[in-house]
């Protein structure tokens, strides 16, 4: 295999070594997933979207020199949609329909907000005290 610590470093930000999943991570082709797996480095533009989908560094991505993530300097209101968060509300979200259809659902049931902070998405907190925004404002 070439390059082993980059494949080692790919995997630990993927979470994975299946390239069918790496690749829906990252948005890349199958077969780049698979290229990358088995130690071809990536070309510029798929090692910026690589950062991107996943905020890692490039330069600790190709050396394993410095900082893992990327730290970005982002206006607090300002919200990035993550795969992970994106992962969560689809979660929710099927939940819901699947009570709706087992006929579990109550419509005055007591509503959550899931409050997710995106400078640190492995952070999560439910406040069940905040006003929740219906769809009909």
């Amino acid at each position: 295999m070439k390059n082993p610590d980059f494949v080692k470093r790919l995997v630990e930000i993927c979470g994975t070594s299946q390239p069918q999943v790496a690749c829906q991570k990252l948005d890349i082709s199958y077969q780049a997933a698979k290229n990358y797996l088995s130690g071809r480095l990536p070309n510029i533009p798929a090692l910026i979207q690589i950062s991107e989908k996943t905020s890692c560094s490039i330069h600790w991505l190709l050396t394993g020199k410095g900082d893992k993530f990327v730290s970005f300097d982002r206006n607090e209101d300002t919200l990035r949609l993550s795969a992970e968060m994106r992962e969560f509300i689809r979660q929710e979200c099927l939940e819901l329909v699947k009570e709706v259809i087992r006929g579990d659902y109550q419509e005055n049931a007591t509503e959550k907000v899931v409050v997710l902070n995106s400078g640190n998405i492995k952070e999560e907190k439910i406040n069940e005290d905040a006003p929740l925004i219906s769809s009909s404002e």
